[in-house]
């Protein structure tokens, strides 16, 4: 039995041993030239520097296809490429010539798929050994991840035409009047607090809940009390979820964390149209690590009533 377990640790060991991503030894502690491949910058194209009558060979820990080698003036190379090894020697006829390009494609299919190195000629000084060292990762994964900065992007520039138009008006008083956010009317606003609906796992207690309305945007007046005795509660999103399912980003104000046992005044945001406003909605909030969220129900907003003189 412990002979089993022994060989089962030492099994998982050397699994995780075999995960952990190569990385370069610090300059000068290493034979030769080390370079790093990521997903997150295959632009950028490292140069390597061959002599002629000398060969280069390139080391990478990821097999290499065999189809997927591309090099710029070959016919005066000597090559031999392995799967994880390639070696170039290029000819007396290199000596001047303009940089080349070398390509090569990896048979896994995971990001970068492909990594190309200039290659720089020099008469005498040439690098014999050149260590790749790649970070693959797989490319749904960098999708997802695209998608999300598209939609950070989406929202950035969402929120940067909002405040250039902000920034045009006049400020104070006027601007409020001008913009025709406030009328003879004020702006409407309804106490919450008492008809919202609460989940048990919530760190957080609405100690009152108002809301307001204003053309093409809808606000929330929150003091919130965080609950937990010992961990602060630092927000970091706010969505509110519409009856059919249909999401509106908002924005909040202050990003101040909330400490054990204190209160804090939350100001949240939606730009969107009245048709889009008609709830109830159930407002979502989440803290910077995402592991706890707070979920409160029927939250409504005030009907906008029609200004004078519009």
């Amino acid at each position: 039995m412990f002979a089993s377990s022994s060989a089962a640790l030492l099994m998982l060991l050397l699994l995780g041993t075999s995960a952990i991503a190569r990385t370069c030894p610090p300059p000068g502690e290493s034979e030769g030239r080390c370079i790093e491949l990521t997903a997150d910058r295959m632009e950028e194209v490292p140069e390597v520097q061959l002599s002629p009558g000398q060969p280069t060979t390139f080391h990478f820990d990821s097999d290499v296809r065999v189809d997927g080698v591309t090099l710029e003036h070959r016919e005066h190379f000597k090559v031999a490429s392995g799967r994880q090894l390639i070696t170039l020697e290029p000819s007396e006829r290199m000596r001047g010539e303009k940089p080349g390009r070398l390509t090569v494609c990896f048979a896994d299919g995971a990001a970068p798929a492909c990594a190309s190195f200039q290659l720089l000629f020099h008469p005498a000084m040439g690098e014999r050994r050149v260590e790749v060292f790649r970070h693959p990762r797989p490319v749904d994964s960098i999708q997802a991840e695209l998608k999300k900065t598209r939609e950070e992007n989406e929202r950035l520039r969402a929120e940067n035409e909002r405040l250039r138009m902000e920034r045009d008006r006049p400020g104070g008083l006027t601007g409020l009047l001008s913009s025709g956010m406030v009328g003879r009317a004020g702006i409407p606003s309804q106490l919450l607090t008492k008809s919202i609906t609460e989940r048990d796992s919530n760190t957080l207690r609405p100690r009152f809940l108002t809301t307001f309305r204003a053309p093409v945007r809808v606000a929330i007046e929150l003091l919130l009390e965080n609950m937990d005795a010992a961990k602060v509660w630092t927000l970091r999103g706010v969505k509110l979820v519409g009856p059919k399912g249909e999401v509106l980003d908002a924005a909040f104000f202050p990003a101040e964390p909330i400490p054990p046992g204190e209160k804090r005044r939350v100001w949240i945001e939606v730009m969107a149209p009245e048709a889009q406003t008609v709830g109830p909605f159930t407002l979502k909030i989440w803290e910077a690590d995402g592991q706890r969220t707070f979920v409160i129900g029927n939250v409504t907003f005030p009907a906008f009533p029609v200004m004078e003189g519009r």
